[in-house]
């Protein structure tokens, strides 16, 4: 009974029972039981409201109409009052918009009318910032002493978490719209339920209809095929067990059934207090294009376009490998490098466009001559590498070896034109030739490739240690070359060439020399082919042309029909690299016409003669420079290219000269040679002669010029000059 009084009827009560009869025991203990429970509600009370004003969480009761009945102290500092100032009153009359009010007070309204405890989402204005924080309320509706209804609220305040949600919503919205403005399809998963939530851009992509799909992870893996799947379900498992970003290239199959390459990637934007990922959101882009142009870059990377078969680089990487493995099996491998004899003469003839189809089909013939598992390389221009591995038997090599010059020198049908090549192929072994790198092999592959064409061609040739000393040889000559000229260390010589009738000197050869500073005299037949594999011919054949000339402006001063042959390399012809015009330039700021010189030619740049080397013998002709074909009857076919080609003269061999003899057949020939040039308007010059019976059987003949030991050696222009003085003298 006593605890549905309040705090003044006790007080009064107690004041009352004071005042009895001290004989009336019965009201003294009456009274003093009531002063004990007074102190007891007190005590109870106060320990109330410390637990109520501690808690972090709004506490209040509100009476039927709405208004305070109480609160505690979070509640009152929120509006900015105390727990007694805020009773009786309504949530507007501490600043609350009055529509916000309004809301909070029919909320109330309605839940004790229903009798049902609700947890309510909900706001209301902090008084002491003006901004509106949210809440999370659960309110239960009781019924008072008084018979009327009353509501608890239990608040909570959620506007920190709120405010997060809010921002983790922006962010997921830029991220979204960010992926979506790339084009990618973007996908949102939940995991807890499985669903997963697709982008209009993903229907589009992959071909499908929204109601084609379930909106499950199944989705997504109904696209990616089976083969691709434990990869994919791996890259997913690391992201969720937060070990690293997802972001995973894999191949995606559309309702149509193409295959796309897309770029997936996402990450976890929520998990749960325990750390599990509840949700995770990424993208998937079409990245098909830009796979097919890394694999086009791949592909020229690694493979030679013309024929499709590896390039240098995959040749160097493929060589390595082999020879790895050839150190884990102890079984040997070979290396096999073969260049196209007489290809330049198929492209000057008939044209760069039928010279790619020899060399596709030359690629095609020499994989026929090895095992699936070896592999043929072309490395460049016509040449190519063949690496044969697990090589048990040594013959075997022999066997390939014989094989691809098999092929190479079958004829090739070119459109109505049939061509003819060989092949020079040099030959190494790892690890037997003694070599423990990519390079050393390469090099001595060369190197025997290099013998096999000093040897004739159309051959194979073994690498021996003796080619290594050879080639080191070859190697200081080309370093000791390369300065040559800078360091003045070549000049001429010339010989005399002699009227044959008169006896008089008419012309001279100019003729090369290199002195070495410390091997001095180097002979031109061991330094002249150096030059011109190097690629050092043209300065130096510039050279020799700009310094001849220059001791002919001199002679010509008293000679005004002196004539000085030069000699003029196949190689200086190639590509149009025959500096016509500034040799032409040079004569005339020297006063000389074209007469004043004779560029001497062999029959081998006649024999693979194309396009540009007849163009630049016409315009040989047009400048007055006469042509003299040198080594006559060395070479072949000569007197069809005599009757092609503009040449004034021609210069027997002296291997026909040497053993020249009455009755021999060398006469016969010489004679037939003189004969025949002059029918045809040639003027000719024998090489070689060093005594007096080749003299007068030369003459016999009709020669019209001679050239030899017999005559002088060739010297230094000052030499010469007194050779000229006597016979002026004479």
């Amino acid at each position: 009974m006593t605890e549905a009084l309040d705090d003044h009827t006790l007080q009064t009560l107690y004041a009352c029972l004071q005042t009895a009869s001290p004989a009336d025991g019965s009201l003294r203990w009456i009274a003093d039981r009531l002063h004990r429970a007074e102190a007891d509600l007190k005590a109870q009370s106060t320990l109330l409201r410390t637990v109520l004003d501690e808690s972090p969480d709004f506490i209040l009761l509100k009476d039927h109409e709405g208004r305070f009945l109480l609160a505690n102290q979070p509640v009152a500092a929120f509006y900015g009052t105390t727990p007694d100032g805020i009773v009786g009153r309504f949530d507007q009359d501490f600043g609350v918009p009055p529509e916000m009010a309004e809301t909070m007070r029919q909320n109330v309204l309605a839940i004790m009318a229903s009798g049902q405890t609700e947890t309510v989402l909900e706001e209301s204005r902090d008084a002491r910032t003006g901004e509106i924080n949210h809440f999370r309320s659960i309110k239960k509706p009781f019924t008072g002493p008084d018979g009327l209804p009353r509501i608890l609220v239990i608040a909570h305040d959620i506007t920190d978490l709120q405010h997060a949600q809010m921002r983790v919503e922006e962010s997921e919205r830029r991220l979204q719209h960010a992926l979506e403005a790339t084009g990618d399809a973007v996908w949102d998963w939940h995991l807890p339920s499985g669903c997963l939530t697709l982008s209009q851009r993903w229907y589009t992509l992959f071909g499908y209809e929204a109601a084609e799909l379930s909106g499950t992870l199944d989705d997504f893996w109904r696209c990616v095929p089976h083969e691709e799947q434990a990869d994919v379900q791996r890259a997913l498992d690391d992201c969720l067990a937060d070990r690293r970003a997802y972001l995973h290239e894999h191949r995606m199959r559309c309702k149509d059934g193409r295959l796309l390459w897309v770029q997936d990637r996402g990450r976890v934007v929520e998990r749960d207090a325990q750390g599990q990922p509840v949700r995770m959101v990424g993208s998937v882009g079409d990245i098909t294009q830009q796979k097919r142009a890394q694999d086009l870059i791949w592909q020229q990377a690694n493979y030679d376009t013309l024929t499709g078969l590896p390039n240098r680089n995959m040749f160097l990487t493929r060589l390595q490998q082999e020879m790895s493995r050839s150190d884990s099996t102890g079984q040997s491998m070979a290396l096999l490098m073969l260049d196209l004899d007489n290809f330049k003469e198929v492209n000057d003839t008939l044209g760069h466009a039928w010279g790619d189809v020899l060399l596709q089909e030359a690629a095609h013939r020499l994989q026929q001559c090895v095992p699936g598992s070896d592999l043929v390389a072309r490395l460049g221009g016509d040449e190519f590498t063949l690496v044969l591995g697990g090589i048990d038997d040594p013959s075997t090599v022999d066997a390939v070896a014989q094989a691809v010059l098999s092929a190479v020198t079958a004829p090739f049908s070119l459109g109505s034109d049939q061509a003819y090549v060989s092949g020079s192929l040099g030959i190494t072994r790892y690890p037997d030739d003694g070599v423990d790198d990519v390079n050393g092999l390469l090099k001595n592959a060369d190197q025997a490739m290099y013998v096999a064409k000093q040897l004739g061609r159309n051959r194979s040739q073994h690498f021996t240690p003796s080619m290594q000393q050879v080639a080191q040889e070859r190697m200081r000559l080309i370093s000791d070359l390369r300065p040559a000229l800078d360091k003045q260390q070549f000049h001429l010589c010339y010989q005399p060439i002699i009227d044959l009738a008169s006896g008089r000197i008419c012309k001279a050869e100019a003729l090369v020399r290199w002195t070495h500073p410390t091997r001095g005299p180097v002979s031109p037949a061991e330094f002249i082919p150096v030059v011109e594999s190097t690629g050092m011919i043209h300065a130096l054949g510039s050279w020799v042309f700009h310094e001849a000339m220059q001791q002919t402006a001199r002679w010509r001063l008293h000679r005004p029909q002196f004539q000085v042959s030069v000699n003029v390399s196949p190689l200086q012809f190639q590509n149009n690299r025959l500096d016509l015009v500034g040799w032409r330039r040079h004569l005339a700021l020297l006063g000389l016409d074209g007469h004043s010189v004779v560029l001497e030619i062999t029959e081998g740049l006649l024999m693979e003669a194309g396009s540009q080397v007849l163009d630049q013998l016409l315009k040989l002709r047009d400048a007055g420079i006469q042509v003299a074909l040198d080594d006559f009857g060395t070479g072949y076919s000569s007197l069809a290219y005599l009757n092609r080609f503009d040449i004034d003269y021609i210069k027997i061999d002296r291997s026909f000269v040497r053993d020249l003899a009455p009755d021999s057949p060398e006469l016969a020939l010489c004679e037939g040679i003189v004969m025949m040039a002059h029918k045809l308007g040639l003027k000719v010059v024998a090489e070689g002669i060093e005594t007096q019976a080749q003299h007068a059987l030369l003459l016999a003949a009709g020669c019209d010029y001679g050239q030899g030991y017999l005559y002088a050696r060739p010297v230094v222009a000052a030499e010469f000059d007194q050779l000229l003085d006597a016979d002026t003298a004479r």
